[in-house]
């Protein structure tokens, strides 16, 4: 069963850990008020980002953690190919 959102999330973008693809150092990493359906978020960040995700640090009751982040597509807009 679903639950309507409307709660305060970690949202978390990562740059690569140097050795691999995989979560490295944060390069933001606030709450933001996240609702119910569909929502895009536009984040500016530091340096080339590898992964993000909502609540990257599993702060909720979550029955599929392994889906919290996912590896980033970089699509042509800003300053990364």
């Amino acid at each position: 069963m679903e639950v309507p959102m409307d709660d305060w999330v970690e949202v978390g973008v990562f740059a690569p850990d140097g050795q691999s693809q995989e979560s490295g150092r944060p390069l933001y990493l606030q709450k933001r008020r996240l609702r119910s359906g569909k929502q895009a978020i536009t984040l500016p960040v530091p340096g080339r980002p590898a992964r993000a995700g909502i609540d990257p640090r599993h702060l909720f009751v979550d029955l599929e953690m392994e889906d919290n982040t996912k590896a980033v597509k970089l699509g042509g807009r800003g300053p990364f190919p």
